[in-house]
This record gives C-alpha cells, sequence and structure tokens, in this order.
C-alpha cells in the first residue's frame, strides 16, 4: 500500500499503491503507514526531499467508507470523532513541517484527502491525464474538507478565490485546477516524477510553507476588511437560498473560512476539525454519504 525508493541523490519517492484496488483511498491503514513513513524519511539525514505519487493511474481519491462510517457511528462521541479527523490532519501538517521539500506528483484524480494531500505538499505537480479530476466534493457529502483543506486553500488564493471553489465543490481539469491557482505546473505523464527530481534538485522548492513564514498575510482581501464583510454576506444570502436552511454544510465552511483567517494556521486547523466533526455526525452528512457509497458499490458491481 505504501513503498518507498530512495535514488542516489537522496530523493525519496513516497508511493501509494493499495493492492486490489483501481483507486487509493485515504484509510487508517494507510494513515497509520504514512505516520511511520514522514517520520522515518524526516529523520533520515540522507534524504533531501521528498516526492509523493501514486502507483496507479489517478492519486489518492478521498477517504474511504470506513472512516466515513466510523466517524459517524453511534457510539462515537463528537470529540473522538474531532480527534480521529485531527490524526488525519496532523499528519498532513507534519508532512507540511518536516523540513524536507516535499513535491506532490499526481498521475490523475487527487479528491477530497487527496487533494488536501496535494496542498500540504511545497509543490504541487499534475500529469496531463485527460481523466484528472482535482477537487473539494466534501460539501456534497454534507460535510467539509477536514484535513487542511479550507484552510490551505483560503492561504493560497485568497477569501474571493477560496470561496466558490469550497462552497460549489465542483471537481476540476487539470487545466482548471492549475487555473485556479490549486497547483503549479501540468507536465507530460512520462515526465512526471523526473520534474519533480528536477525541482528538488534545483532548490527550487522551498521546505517552508508560504504561511509559516512570519508575517505571512492572506492574498487578496484582509480578513476584517469591509469588503471581505460585504463579500461574506454576498455568499451567505446565496447558500441560503440556495438550502433555504436545509444543509449546514456550506454555512458551516462559511464559517470555517471566516474564522480561519483570522488566525494562525494550526488554530485554524482545529477549527475546521470541530466543523468537520459536527456536520459529519448531522443527519443530513450520513444520508448523503450512505447515498454516494451506495452509488459507488452499484457502479462496482455493474463492470
Amino acid at each position: 500500500m505504501l513503498r518507498t525508493e530512495i535514488d542516489g541523490d537522496g530523493i525519496a519517492i513516497l508511493i501509494l499503491d493499495q493492492p486490489g484496488r483501481s483507486v487509493n483511498t485515504l484509510g487508517w491503514e494507510l494513515v497509520e503507514a504514512l505516520e511511520a513513513e514522514v517520520e522515518r524519511l524526516a529523520a533520515d539525514g540522507a534524504v533531501s526531499g521528498i516526492i509523493v505519487t501514486s502507483g496507479k493511474s489517478s492519486f489518492l481519491a478521498g477517504a474511504d467508507l470506513a472512516i466515513m462510517n466510523g466517524l459517524a457511528a453511534p457510539d462515537v462521541t463528537l470529540p473522538e470523532a474531532a480527534r480521529r479527523i485531527g490524526r488525519m490532519g496532523a499528519l498532513f501538517r507534519r508532512l507540511e513541517t518536516c523540513g524536507k521539500p516535499v513535491v506532490a506528483a499526481a498521475p490523475g484524480t487527487a479528491l477530497g484527502a487527496g487533494l488536501e494531500l496535494m496542498l500540504a505538499c511545497h509543490r504541487r505537480l499534475v500529469a496531463d491525464n485527460p481523466k484528472g479530476l482535482f477537487g473539494l466534493p466534501e460539501v456534497t457529502l454534507g460535510i467539509l474538507p477536514g484535513a487542511g483543506g479550507t484552510q490551505r486553500v483560503l492561504r493560497r488564493l485568497g477569501i474571493a478565490a477560496a470561496l466558490p471553489i469550497l462552497v460549489d465543490g465542483r471537481p476540476m481539469s487539470a487545466a482548471e485546477a492549475q487555473a485556479a491557482g490549486l497547483t503549479d505546473a501540468i507536465v507530460a505523464a512520462e515526465d512526471l516524477i523526473p520534474a519533480a527530481k528536477a525541482a528538488l534538485r534545483g532548490g527550487r522548492v522551498n521546505p517552508v510553507a508560504p504561511w509559516d513564514v512570519k508575517g505571512f498575510r492572506l492574498p487578496g482581501l484582509a480578513p476584517t476588511s469591509t469588503a471581505a464583510g460585504d463579500l461574506f454576506a454576498l455568499w451567505n444570502a446565496r447558500v441560503l437560498a440556495r438550502t433555504r436552511g436545509e444543509d449546514p454544510a456550506p454555512r458551516a465552511i462559511l464559517s470555517c473560512v471566516f474564522e480561519g483567517a483570522r488566525l494562525p494556521l494550526d488554530k485554524a486547523l482545529k477549527v475546521e476539525r470541530d466543523y468537520c466533526a459536527a456536520l459529519i455526525q448531522s443527519p443530513q452528512a450520513q444520508e448523503k454519504i450512505a447515498a454516494f457509497f451506495a452509488r459507488q458499490a452499484a457502479k462496482a458491481a455493474a463492470v
């Protein structure tokens, strides 16, 4: 499910490849394997950089059914759900702050937790796969991205550009994702790993995320500006008109971005985690998640 190759220059290639599956999904077994491997690579002085990629034609297609069902189980308290969600967020944060430059090299689709993993890397390369889709569609399941997605999109793009991506949850093509600022470059599939290695060897990958640099400010609108307040009011009205108050997820995303924009990242990640935990235990989310995985199972059975 996870293997690492280290070349002569000390570049570690971390390959996600779950056996017996057509796509990789984030489950607790993979989380545990990644936690151990990130710590090992961070402590290895011979490792000069890390590439995170996939052994499949896609990258990572989000969290798996066991995680989703487990978080919403009747015997799981809200604090326990938040703790489990926080574990995923802590993994990505550890990768981001491990002290090594990290490049995500996605051969294809990265949705949900897959894109959150890419956003926690210091550079994001994507293969020119016409089937590749990129985005944070959690809102369509009645939840929000809980492993750093809302806060890293906010910090990369600013409030105005982040809100439609997060509230609408529409998957994008590779070209759309790059144009939106979610990824850094599109390369030919056969050049994906060579391009990632070249970036690391050329010293073009800063091992410190912009939001971890002292004095960092959000791009675009200042969080406390009148313009930002007006924008949140506009989006709130749009969401209420669209959902009639029956779906709490879009409004929770607005609140998460509003609050997170005023906080340092680590505190903002806790806000995101808590909103995600509350949503995933809501009846609306449980119904949507069950319907989604039922459709996925039906598609798999039809193949």
